[in-house]
């Protein structure tokens, strides 16, 4: 549209980044079901990750196709600010696997392997909250909320509770590819939007 703001070529690629990351993260939680949830239901949850993932790429590589057009011009804080968000995310990144790692090896070691699955699930649950206010994103917020809680309760069950192991494990993988496929879907919605501004 005439005198619409022209499309920031960092966006473009923060959003192609975003969907191929929640591409992968949404086939790998539902491929736990496949494990957990052997037969008709656990193949049935893996391939709908599958074909949600395959949204999300194929959205990403129709993006990256207008990065030519989007603007590569910024003012010095905008440079500065983008040179902080990307350490911070680094930071960030880099932090939860480790967190991931290491409290699998204690967990391994205390003999609680079952918790191992519903803790990464914590995590990355929590790592979300700083990721709001690096790229300030509601929507981390709340997807921080419900992963966060997705995996408090699979830990809470398994400590509190005789539940089959494999059970809570496919719930929670579940709940955690349904969070990373709505954050998924987020960017494939931004992603459409920068396309039309791109392309007007």
């Amino acid at each position: 549209m005439p005198g619409e703001p022209a499309v920031p070529r960092g966006l473009v690629d923060g959003v192609v980044v975003g969907l191929v990351l929640m591409a992968v993260f949404t086939t790998a939680w539902c491929a736990n079901t496949l494990s957990t949830w052997p037969g008709v239901l656990g193949t049935a949850v893996f391939t709908a990750g599958v074909l949600a993932s395959a949204w999300f790429v194929v959205t990403a590589v129709r993006l990256a196709r207008v990065r030519g057009r989007a603007s590569t011009a910024m003012t010095p804080e905008e440079q500065r600010s983008q040179k902080r968000a990307g350490a911070a995310f680094g930071w960030v990144f880099t932090a939860e696997a480790v967190v991931i790692v290491v409290a699998a090896g204690v967990l391994g070691r205390l003999g609680r392997p079952d918790l191992v699955l519903p803790t990464i699930a914590l995590v990355v649950g929590l790592h979300f909250y700083p990721m709001a206010r690096i790229f300030r994103r509601r929507i981390d917020t709340w997807l921080a909320t419900a992963l966060s809680a997705v995996g408090l309760a699979g830990l809470g069950v398994l400590l509190l509770t005789d539940a089959a192991q494999d059970t809570v494990w496919g719930l929670v993988a579940c709940g955690a590819a349904l969070t990373t496929g709505a954050y998924g879907a987020y960017f494939a919605r931004t992603a459409t939007a920068l396309r039309t501004r791109a392309t007007s």
